[in-house]
């Protein structure tokens, strides 16, 4: 499953048709109007990374007046681990996956 979060910025006073489209999509999980520097929030779900970012380029960017949006694709979604139980082989193993950058 890809998790995805995103910040959208929309065109002056259009913040409630945009969310409206938004609503209307099978891989919005939520949605949230916010003040700041985005007007609204969005988690997408879907089945692989191949068809979120179908959807992203087929579904959402197409929504008129949406101006811009920042995606945030979610790494780890294992939040209730307790991190005190990471072992230095864990470390290890994100410093050799870390080297080819």
């Amino acid at each position: 499953m890809v998790l995805v979060y995103m910040l959208i910025n929309t065109k002056h006073g259009k913040n409630m048709i945009v969310a409206v489209a938004l609503q209307k999509l099978d891989d919005v999980v939520e949605l949230h109007e916010v003040y700041g520097r985005y007007e609204l929030i969005v988690k997408l779900e879907a089945d692989s990374l191949a068809k979120m970012r179908k959807f992203i380029q087929n579904k959402i960017m197409i929504i008129e007046g949406i101006v811009r949006c920042e995606t945030l694709f979610v790494s780890d979604t294992d939040i209730g681990d307790d991190p005190e139980e990471e072992t230095d082989e864990d470390a290890e193993e994100v410093v050799e996956e870390e080297e080819f950058i």
